[in-house]
């Protein structure tokens, strides 16, 4: 579907693409490797690549021993994933098969495929999702967590195949089942509904029965269990100092300690495979630096890497390495192999194409600004390198806002190139991390509590300010650009400022009206929006104060709004109640939906449509 209001944007016939850089280049050029796990054994690794509108299984080996070391492929039609939704495959103890989740119509169920090729074999199949597979120890049972009764669930059926048995019930949110050594118990994490969200950690039979919560049930978050090797100890995330920290207890919920003194956000950990150490991944103001600590006395060492986005790190058995994702605003997402004691790597992955690999990118600025009630704002400043030729230097740049979807999410040093692409066609781009975006500990991440589209707008605005303040940005010629909750921020950022400061918007599959995105959305976003926002029976007034429906007729400023007609996160009445209101009121508008697209895109044709949209749309309205 496809319609407009007023003028469309058309192309200027006197801007051309970057040098060296083109929209086929930005969409095309790189196949994600996302979500690793490295095999018991320690000798492969496997791995999801996105390639054709697929996210398929491959593997691997950690050692080439000077042979060639081509990926092997597992699978062959499974389903696109948000690589950030995604979730990585599972190794059963005998490294001989994998388990993985996989899309049909619109419900993934789990798989289970011979490392060393066959077809995969359907493992479950249920009305709701299946994931987070965990297999036990002696390979007869895989757990995992679906949906039951209202609420996620954990749940076991036989590796062989059979009956899903469950083991949790209620209306707790369960999820991130994990094993006891022993095969005895399974260790999970749970939050109750309707409230700020709280998390324990609890442990239940594997033949089900009553759980047993470890934690102590303080209001704090405790979250991610992993169980120690020879499974005394349960390490796990928790926010109780402030931050999230990696906190220990041992297996019957005794002896409660925080490991980890870092003073920034941990995002993820891993045991080494002997127990002695974990290898923890920080964020320190959107770098992701590694750091190895030892269980026994809490030495922790930080690791000398790049700087960028670390993910993941996983321990090679009887050795003193790990695999770990990196990647960086100048390098595609790639897998290396670490040494734990140097943080020396090397490449076992190699995703980027020559263009992109002599491509110069930019490496954006760490800043931080005031907004309007004296909080400091985080975010990331890109300045392109050098003049381009269609750049007017006399008005000087244009400039754009691009809040990060989320809200609990963050800007950071990874890959994008698409604000890369725009960077290099000559536009400053702000990318703030509002209230609400993690990495800044406790307090920031709450920020937005019972709040959303207040606080967090006032920072975007500010945003603007810092742009419009810039040498050699032009304050008239300001656009707001953002996805999913970011899209949302541009929304209320052309209906709510007084101002005006932005003289077009777009927004990508953003909520228009709160309440109608909590009815319509799929159980995940719903849950975080009453997580953060309570019930709208409860909070109506917070509800209609954040949603930008209520104020189009305040909009001046032209928007272009894209969105996908099967996303289940933000439904697509989002925009279709949005795109009515703008025809009643008389805004100029551009609208564009992908029948075959959910929340983000899968196939790469429509991705390279939407950006040249994009585009089209900022080069004539920022003229």
């Amino acid at each position: 579907m496809e319609e407009h209001n007023g003028i469309p944007s058309l192309p200027r016939p006197d801007v051309c693409p970057p040098e060296g850089l083109w929209p086929e280049l930005v969409v095309n050029g790189v196949e994600r490797i996302h979500n690793h796990a490295v095999s018991p054994d320690g000798r492969r690794v496997a791995f999801y690549r996105d390639r054709n509108a697929q996210s398929d299984l491959f593997t691997i080996d950690i050692e080439a021993n000077g042979a060639p070391n081509w990926p092997s492929r597992l699978t062959f039609e499974r389903a696109f994933v948000n690589w950030w939704e995604d979730e990585p495959p599972v190794w059963t103890p005998d490294s001989r098969f994998l388990i993985y989740g996989a899309y049909d119509d619109d419900v993934s169920n789990l798989y289970v495929v011979p490392a060393d090729g066959g077809q995969p074999r359907q493992l479950t199949e249920l009305r709701y999702d299946a994931c987070e597979p965990a297999v036990s120890p002696d390979g007869r049972l895989v757990a995992f967590s679906t949906y039951k009764d209202g609420a996620s669930q954990i749940a076991v059926v036989p590796l062989a195949g059979g009956w899903v048995s469950g083991l949790t019930h209620g209306s707790d949110e369960c999820g991130s089942p994990v094993w006891m050594p022993d095969g005895s118990r399974i260790i999970y994490q749970a939050s109750p509904q309707r409230q700020i969200k709280q998390t324990d950690i609890y442990a239940v039979s594997a033949q089900g029965g009553t759980p047993v919560r470890l934690t102590p049930g303080d209001g704090a978050q405790y979250w991610a269990p992993s169980v120690s090797p020879d499974g005394s100890c349960i390490a796990m995330l928790c926010n109780r100092s402030g931050n999230d920290e990696v906190w220990l207890m041992a297996a019957d919920g005794s002896r409660l300690t925080q490991l980890t003194r870092i003073g920034h956000d941990v995002e993820d950990f891993a045991w080494a495979t002997d127990g002695s150490r974990i290898v923890v991944v920080s964020n320190e103001s959107g770098n992701d630096p590694l750091y190895v600590v030892n269980i026994n006395g809490g030495e922790i060492k930080k690791l000398n890497r790049p700087m960028g986005n670390h993910s993941a790190p996983r321990w090679v058995a009887g050795k003193d390495t790990f695999v770990v994702g990196f990647d960086s605003p100048t390098q595609p997402p790639d897998l290396y192999v670490c040494c734990a004691t140097t943080g020396e790597g090397r490449a076992l992955t190699n995703s980027a194409p020559p263009a992109l690999r002599k491509y110069s990118f930019v490496m954006p600025s760490h800043i931080e600004f005031t907004s309007h009630d004296g909080w400091l704002i985080p975010g990331f400043l890109f300045l392109p390198s050098e003049p381009t030729e269609h750049a007017d230097q006399r008005r000087g740049r244009p400039g754009i806002v691009y809040p990060h979807g989320g809200p609990n999410a963050q800007y950071d040093l990874s890959w994008d190139p698409l604000r890369q692409y725009f960077v290099a066609k000559g536009y400053v781009i702000l990318c703030p991390n509002y209230r609400g975006s993690t990495g800044y500990g406790k307090h920031f991440k709450e920020g937005n509590l019972f709040n959303w589209g207040v606080g967090d707008l006032q920072d975007c605005l500010a945003a603007a300010d810092v742009l419009a303040r810039m040498p050699g940005v032009d304050a008239k010629r300001l656009a707001i650009w953002g996805q999913s909750y970011g899209g949302y921020l541009a929304l209320l950022a052309l209906t709510k400022d007084p101002h005006y400061r932005f003289k077009c918007g777009v927004c990508l599959y953003g909520d228009s009206h709160l309440k109608t995105s909590w009815a319509l959305g799929d159980h995940s976003g719903r849950q975080d929006l009453e997580w953060q926002m309570g019930l709208p029976s409860d909070h109506a007034h917070e509800y209609e104060t954040g949603s930008p429906l209520n104020y189009v007729k305040q909009m001046r400023a032209p928007v272009l709004i894209i969105h996908g007609e099967r996303d289940a996160r933000v439904h697509l009445n989002e925009s279709a109640q949005l795109v009515a209101a703008l025809k009643r009121e008389g805004k100029t508008f551009e609208y564009k939906t992908y029948p075959d697209e959910g929340h983000g895109f899968a196939n790469s044709a429509n991705a390279l449509d939407a950006l040249r949209r994009v585009e089209r749309f900022l080069d004539w309205h920022l003229m």
